[in-house]
């Protein structure tokens, strides 16, 4: 796994573009989606359910490009003024480089162009993630016992987190 670093150890990573996608990215992002989640937890989505989702009026696509190939990607819905981060994923040559950082902060900003007050995500309890969404003020709500199951039938709780805008 690559490492954070910074132009003063020789090292200029490329520039992160993000962008809006679409179901025409569906390829793209079932690439990242197959390297960026181990099947231990069934927490991936299969191309069907990709498709369903993005195929929604509501359903939102970012994604995150290094060298002009999509290396992460973030969906969520909006329902009236809140919105559910549902699954964002960075390949694993691109992680530590900012890139879920700079997908997050654009989803934030985005949501709250669009009038959302609350944005609501559900994440396995022992996610490494959790530091970056603290990062942008999401706190826990809410726990799902047992939620997910690993590889050796040991069981894992779902914890909901959420964020607020103030002005």
């Amino acid at each position: 796994m690559a490492s954070r670093q910074g132009s003063w150890d020789g090292y200029d990573p490329a520039p992160i573009e993000i962008q809006t996608g679409d179901v025409g990215n569906l390829s793209d992002i079932m690439r990242v989606m197959d390297r960026a989640f181990p099947k231990t937890y069934g927490e991936g989505w299969n191309h069907h359910q990709c498709r369903s989702m993005l195929s929604m009026p509501s359903a939102k696509l970012i994604i995150a490009k290094m060298n002009n190939i999509v290396c992460g990607f973030v969906i969520s819905r909006q329902a009236a003024d809140e919105e559910e981060l549902l699954m964002i994923a960075v390949c694993p040559d691109h992680q530590r480089q900012g890139v879920g950082h700079h997908l997050l902060e654009h989803m934030l900003l985005t949501a709250r162009n669009d009038d959302v007050s609350a944005v609501f995500l559900e994440m396995r309890a022992d996610n490494p993630a959790a530091k970056l969404y603290a990062e942008f003020g999401f706190y826990k709500i809410g726990l799902r016992k047992d939620y997910y199951t690993g590889p050796s039938k040991e069981k894992f709780d779902a914890i909901t987190y959420k964020t607020m805008f103030t002005d």
